[in-house]
């Protein structure tokens, strides 16, 4: 054997010995990129897999949700754009995402209607103010508050001035089928998608609702929220029963029903002055009621005026409040005035302004119809129509009123004078800063048209008996 051979042999021979003695590698030979200090322990990574746990799925879904929602709830724009932002973002998400996405606006929804109530909205507001706005939209804000009131438990807390709203509101989301009390995982593209809706329609409609809403100002808190766990000032004054304050009541709707229903002027006329001389008369009973000392309950009540001419009817509304004792301020991008004053005197306000604003449409209709094709159908006609009805209905009532209250001799002055000081006070603090707006132009043929109809109503002094 050769000397070459020899070496080789016992090389290997050595190799065999150290093999035999334990080696820390199974294989006989190392990874060449398996650190020796690993070795002596099983391992499930390789050269291309990392150590640390990555992010699951699910998780990878709801980021890629979450940013995709707030790209959609941060645009501004019109509703074909809109739209198109919403296709592009649908497009690009897969089915878990979309489903994550709903489940992020729904909450989104809820918690921005539960911040108005916190912020002064009321239900009947936010319905009138999407009224206005996106009428197609009713059915779903009315769906969300209900839910968001079911969650919350207002059933339980909630005044019953805030009960009533919120059955209101139930009336006008029959449409998205209202889920059941027992339903937690209600969604809002789900339940669109299941009344009928287009995935696309559904998302674009949801998106807008809720920059809508997003972008809603702050109102003054004119009553307390559910959540505030407080009771109301109730519409009734100690000293008298309810059941008679609502036959009262009940007295003066039907007169004024009476007179809108009537296609007789002269009959309009009657049935309108009895009213509001019915109106004065149980006002001031019920303030003869209090005592002298007793602290004057002063409440503020929201009416929402519907267009065209919503800032139009706002003056007839100031007209008819300032003849009941009230103080009305009108906010006029919302299309919604407050009347302040007490419960009665709202109450009765109220109910008056809704008769004439109907009689003063019927009565404009005449007077526009009068010349078919004329400038008589102008907006121009008619918002000087309503103007100066509203100006002559004022200065009629504030007549009756005068009449009426005469008849209670002079030792009413000094109540009505403290009643109107505490409407002034609870006005001034809730509305610090305030201007007086009024109208820039007027046709003369809408205006003396809208003083002859006024003219029609005049307002006679006399107790009404049942």
């Amino acid at each position: 054997m050769g000397k070459n051979n020899r070496q080789h042999r016992a090389a290997k021979q050595r190799t065999k010995r150290r093999g035999a003695a334990g080696s820390a590698r199974p294989s006989g030979r190392a990874h060449p990129l398996h650190p020796e200090s690993s070795q002596n322990r099983p391992s499930t990574h390789t050269a291309f897999t990392r150590a640390e746990t990555g992010p699951s799925t699910e998780q990878l879904h709801r980021e890629q949700a979450e940013r995709s929602l707030q790209r959609l709830l941060r645009f501004r724009g019109s509703e074909r754009l809109h739209s198109q932002l919403v296709e592009h973002e649908l497009i690009s998400l897969q089915p878990d995402s979309l489903q994550l996405m709903d489940e992020l606006i729904t909450g989104r929804l809820f918690l921005l209607v539960a911040s108005l109530w916190e912020h002064g909205w009321q239900p009947l507001d936010a319905l009138h103010v999407v009224r206005t706005r996106r009428p197609r939209s009713v059915p779903l804000i009315a769906s969300v508050i209900m839910e968001q009131a079911r969650r919350a438990n207002a059933e339980g807390r909630a005044s019953r001035a805030w009960l009533d709203q919120l059955r209101a509101v139930a009336e006008e989301g029959i449409e998205l089928d209202l889920p059941r009390p027992d339903h937690e995982g209600w969604l809002l593209v789900e339940t669109m998608s299941t009344a009928g809706f287009r995935l696309l329609d559904a998302w674009t409609e949801i998106v807008i609702l809720t920059c809508y809403v997003t972008d809603l100002p702050i109102l003054e808190q004119i009553a307390p929220p559910p959540s505030a766990r407080e009771t109301l000032i109730r519409n009734s004054v100690p000293g008298i029963q309810d059941s008679e304050r609502h036959k009262l009541l009940n007295r003066i709707r039907a007169l004024l029903a009476k007179a809108e229903a009537t296609s007789y002027a002269a009959e309009a006329e009657t049935f309108t002055a009895k009213a509001q001389d019915l109106m004065t008369r149980h006002a001031i009973d019920e303030a003869l009621l209090r005592e002298t000392d007793e602290q004057v309950a002063v409440i503020a009540r929201r009416v929402h005026l519907q267009c065209p001419y919503a800032s139009t009817k706002a003056t007839l509304l100031n007209a008819v409040s300032r003849a009941n004792r009230c103080k009305v301020i009108y906010f006029a991008q919302l299309a919604i005035a407050t009347v302040v004053g007490v419960p009665v005197d709202v109450d009765q306000v109220e109910m008056l302004f809704t008769s004439l604003l109907i009689q003063a449409t019927r009565a404009m209709a005449e007077a526009g119809a009068a010349r078919p094709g004329s400038f008589d159908r102008s907006a121009t006609f008619r918002r000087s129509f309503l103007t100066a009805y509203a100006v002559r209905i004022g200065e009629r009532l504030r007549e009756a009123d005068a009449a009426a209250t005469e008849s209670y001799g002079k030792d009413l002055v000094p109540l009505l004078q403290r009643l109107e000081d505490a409407v002034q006070q609870k006005f001034d603090r809730l509305f610090p800063h305030t201007k007086k707006t009024g109208e820039g132009y007027y046709d003369k043929r809408g205006w003396e048209a809208g003083r002859r109809a006024a003219d029609r109503a005049i307002f006679t002094a006399g107790r009404i008996t049942a």
